[in-house]
């Protein structure tokens, strides 16, 4: 396990803008983290890389509905996910934690980077960039709609150099669809990341972050860090729909969605296996780690078991509405992407 930083915030208390960035593992405290903007949402093209995202009646929505203001095509459905995602950023504020919101992208890099509508997906922000130890990392995502959310966000990351981050961006992906096999072409996308410590797994379905990513950010992170790439069903995006680990020894996981099985890391851990339908559908495994005693989860029967497995453990297991958020593909998770977790 790595040391975390000397200078930090007392335990409890929220973030300052002077408290170094760290993030020492996923079930450290959270004090400060980027969460996804609720004032913007423009459906982006239906291309290859939303395919393995919304599921159900909402996939044909998004797919009638590409390149329009979602507020426009569906008020009724907008005001539902405005207010949940609003609601998250507000308990977490309530909670001494402190939240960085994305600034609206224009028209111009709405259409980056090759002149199509893209939309604007920043109610999810785990993808563009990464935190490990205090590296704050601009990576370069495999999925069109996310390659341009850096741009709510960059004066937000750019500010971390003022309090000790190591602030740096991988090669940008250019505008081909996918750049496979070729050297010095990896994808790294966050949700696939997931920071244990000095211990890195990145996942790999095929739709995003790629073994060629994996050698950058093992290149760049160095020997302290050991990354590992863990196969995941193709028919998922991220590892981190497949993947929780809300404290050392425990790991929320749906076994029939890893093809080689957990990876050996944690192959003594205590499993709560999700089934596939609860975590396709419903983001079963894509909650959001308070601490090693806290996480969030939605409310909704489908939930309800999981919820369970954890209060038996003794975690505090705090429910919030987020299924008109879930349903795009992305959860409590895929929201927030940390400054300080120690």
């Amino acid at each position: 396990m790595l040391d975390k930083p000397e200078d930090t915030a007392a335990t409890g208390a929220a973030a300052s803008k002077t408290d170094p960035i760290f993030v020492r593992s996923e079930w450290g405290e959270l004090k400060e983290c980027v969460y996804g903007g609720y004032d913007q949402f423009v459906f982006p093209k239906f291309l290859q890389d939303a395919d393995v995202r919304p599921s159900g009646d909402f996939r044909q929505f998004w797919f009638d509905n590409q390149e329009k203001v979602v507020k426009d095509a569906d008020p009724e459905y907008y005001a539902r996910w405005q207010s949940q995602i609003k609601g998250t950023v507000e308990f977490l504020e309530n909670s001494g934690i402190k939240v960085h919101l994305p600034d609206r992208i224009s028209d111009q890099n709405m259409k980056f980077p090759r002149g199509e509508n893209h939309g604007v997906l920043t109610g999810w922000l785990r993808d563009p960039f990464v935190t490990i130890g205090n590296n704050v990392i601009e990576l370069a995502p495999r999925s069109m709609f996310h390659r341009r959310q850096r741009f709510a966000i960059r004066h937000i990351l750019a500010a971390t150099m003022d309090r000790g981050a190591r602030y740096y961006a991988q090669p940008d992906s250019g505008a081909d669809d996918d750049n496979e096999g070729k050297p010095g072409w990896g994808y790294l996308e966050g949700g696939d990341i997931l920071v244990l410590g000095s211990k890195i797994l990145v996942g790999h379905s095929g739709n995003c972050s790629n073994a060629e990513g994996v050698r950058w950010l093992q290149h760049m992170l160095g020997p302290d860090y050991d990354i590992e790439m863990v196969n995941i069903d193709a028919r998922f995006s991220h590892l981190d729909c497949v993947m929780l680990t809300p404290r050392e020894g425990v790991a929320v996981v749906s076994l029939e969605c890893l093809p080689d099985g957990v990876p050996d890391y944690m192959k003594d851990w205590d499993l709560i296996d999700v089934p596939f339908d609860v975590t396709k559908v419903h983001m079963g495994c894509n909650n959001l780690t308070i601490n090693d005693q806290t996480v969030i989860m939605p409310t909704g029967e489908p939930h309800d078991r999981v919820a369970g497995e954890l209060e038996a453990r003794k975690f505090e297991v705090i429910r919030m509405p987020y299924d008109a958020v879930y349903c795009l593909g992305g959860s409590f998770r895929c929201a927030h992407q940390p400054f300080i977790r120690l």
